[in-house]
């Protein structure tokens, strides 16, 4: 019967000698999953189509092939794995309260345990909730988004509110501030799943992704599973990139979609990248020309590499650049270093290790991918617009230029200077009004984005908060005087969950372990959501064939060229390739401050990467 399936998926590839797998559950199709996929016109969506691995290759962009036994595990489209079993209640509904009755509604649960205001985070700049977004893209997607925003925009109308596809969020009549006004709902949908798309009869739902699994770039190098042919010049191994008012772009494009670009002037619009929040935008911009500016350095070095061999070093430098600075230093911020080498997640002697097992599952958790959603409560509505010498411009409201990638083609020093002299929000238990409120007004009247969150908790089916404090330090929590006996919240804190929840165990996983939860020892986040952020870490690296670290790894970095890669930096990044970048604070997730003070570009301060580590000896010889 395998080899049947085998045949039969090589032969109906064609001349592509593909096989065709099953994107759910990651094994080649049988005969009679295939003729039910075409049957029902499921073939595109639920299956892809793998060519043959070899041991020897380069990193693919569509995460194939990063297990050899089983190719199809990190792919696009890929399902995510659960930490815990899910927790669902009345045919996959939100699950209910130990009492029986409805949990407390979501936007009541936000109102009582966080305050809106405005506050400044006393240590962390914009540029940390602005690259954890930027990352999300990359393991995740934002297809709920697009959902809400452009396709089940229907779930406050009252013909709709019962819908399969609606969880509505009710706003009550003595809301503090929408009770004067007629809105009584906000849209909010339930997660796409592979069991809405038919890939998979299993019963639990199971929340689609639309990226790769490992960390990638996949956002930069096959966003929307487009692959990198339609990206690249194929001339010097470089990137397509636009200029526009002497600044370099990544390309406009006839499907483009910027729903909030102001006509006729603004209009810049990535065709094949994702053009969403300002910070989103900024990044991919940045990396787009930083690969660029890796190869045509590569290129000068290596005069006989073809366009092939360019582009790909490129893209392993970039990946790898990348890697550092999310694991070694937007993590650092965070967690705290010594943190980090407790859980595993860094290395102390800054050399080789490999812990590749290809046994490890690369797939990315449910509940790694919600606690992104952690970073709402640092994100800000205000964006505090500075010249390339640091003096104040004007203040800019941030959701007037979401989805509006068209504004930068004028503005990108401007946006780039505040990404990191100003602080982000307070990280202490507040959130910004706008946020929790009027989030996205050019799209619905009314968006509490932490509300979203909750009602995401939820949907997504994520055990209560107290199973996790369990799995993942094993205290027993029954009752809300155990959270106090653990050490894990204030009676402040404590007292809020108490009136909000009738009992510990409906505490649900944001509120408890994002919200209320004291940050950890010698770090700016929670305990608990340090450890989901972990649990999903060591899984990448331990499931990632292309690990960068790793001396045994195809194509792998000498001593001396992973010397450099370390020293990657979001200061050297910016100062390479940001829009009038002359000076930076060293630790650039970091507020200005006598400690972490403005340093020139040109110092040695801002270490630089050294491309002759990548000069082949071949090309020598050849020039010679």
């Amino acid at each position: 019967m395998l080899l049947t399936s085998f045949l039969l998926t090589v032969l109906y590839a064609g001349l592509s000698y593909g096989v065709l797998y099953d994107t759910y559950t990651g094994v080649p199709l049988s005969e009679e999953l295939l003729e039910y996929y075409e049957k029902n016109g499921l073939k595109e969506t639920c299956t892809v189509n793998i060519q043959p691995c070899d041991a020897n290759e380069w990193r693919r962009v569509d995460g194939s092939c990063n297990n050899l036994q089983e190719p199809a595990r990190a792919t696009f489209f890929s399902p995510m794995a659960r930490i815990l079993d899910a927790a669902f209640s009345d045919g996959y509904k939100a699950r209910k309260a130990e009492s029986g009755q409805e949990l407390p509604p979501p936007r009541e649960v936000r109102l009582k345990l966080l305050k809106q205001t405005l506050s400044s985070h006393k240590l962390l700049n914009n540029n940390v909730p602005g690259f954890a977004a930027f990352v999300y893209i990359d393991i995740g997607s934002i297809h709920d988004n697009e959902n809400l925003l452009g396709q089940t925009t229907y779930c406050c109308e009252a013909e709709h509110m019962n819908d399969f596809a609606c969880t509505p969020n009710i706003i009550s009549d003595d809301d503090p501030v929408f009770g004067p006004t007629d809105i009584r709902c906000m849209n909010s949908t339930r997660p796409l799943t592979y069991q809405m798309y038919q890939c998979t009869k299993d019963s639990v739902p199971s929340p689609i992704k639309k990226a790769t699994s490992p960390f990638d770039l996949s956002q930069i190098y096959n966003a929307k599973n487009e692959g990198d042919k339609v990206l690249r010049t194929f001339k010097g191994g470089e990137l397509a990139v636009e200029e526009e008012n002497g600044e370099l772009f990544p390309p406009n494009g006839p499907t483009a979609v910027c729903p909030t670009n102001v006509k006729p002037n603004e209009t810049r619009c990535f065709e094949h990248y994702y053009g969403t929040f300002i910070p989103v935008t900024l990044l991919t911009t940045w990396f787009v020309r930083h690969h660029n500016f890796i190869a045509s350095n590569l290129a000068k070095l290596n005069p006989c590499w073809d366009d092939e061999t360019t582009f790909q070093t490129a893209r392993d430098i970039n990946i790898a650049f990348y890697k550092q600075v999310y694991f070694y230093e937007f993590n650092t911020a965070l967690q705290g270093r010594n943190n980090l080498f407790k859980a595993g997640v860094i290395t102390k002697d800054n050399g080789f290790r490999d812990d590749y097992d290809d046994t490890k599952s690369p797939a990315v958790t449910v509940e790694f991918s919600f606690m992104k959603r952690l970073f709402h409560l640092m994100q800000e509505s205000r964006t505090m617009l500075y010249d390339v010498h640091g003096n104040f411009i004007e203040e800019f409201k941030t959701f007037d230029a979401t989805f509006r990638t068209g504004m930068l083609a004028n503005n990108m020093p401007s946006f780039t200077q505040s990404m990191f002299r100003a602080p982000c929000h307070g990280g202490d238990g507040t959130v910004d009004f706008e946020l929790a409120n009027f989030a996205l007004p050019a799209f619905q009247r009314a968006i509490d984005a932490l509300s979203g969150d909750i009602s995401k908790n939820r949907n997504f089916g994520l055990a209560p908060y107290v199973e996790y404090i369990r799995h993942f330090m094993g205290y027993e929590i029954n009752s809300f005087e155990d959270l106090k006996t653990a050490g894990l919240m204030t009676d402040e804190k404590i007292a809020l969950l108490k009136s909000t929840y009738e009992h510990v165990k409906d505490v649900d996983l944001m509120a408890g372990g994002g919200w209320c939860e004291k940050n950890m020892k010698g770090g700016n986040i929670p305990l608990t959501a340090a450890n989901i952020i972990n649990d999903n870490t060591m899984r990448a690296i331990q499931s990632d064939r292309h690990w960068y670290e790793r001396r045994d790894r195809p194509h792998a970095f000498t001593e001396k060229q992973l010397k450099e890669i370390r020293k990657s930096t979001l200061a050297g990044l910016m100062c390479a390739v940001g829009d009038g970048v002359s000076e930076i604070p060293k630790k650039a997730f970091f507020n200005i401050s006598p400690k972490n003070p403005l340093v020139s570009c040109s110092s040695k301060e801002i270490k630089k990467l050294n491309f002759k580590a990548w000069v082949d000896p071949a090309c020598k010889k050849q020039k010679q």
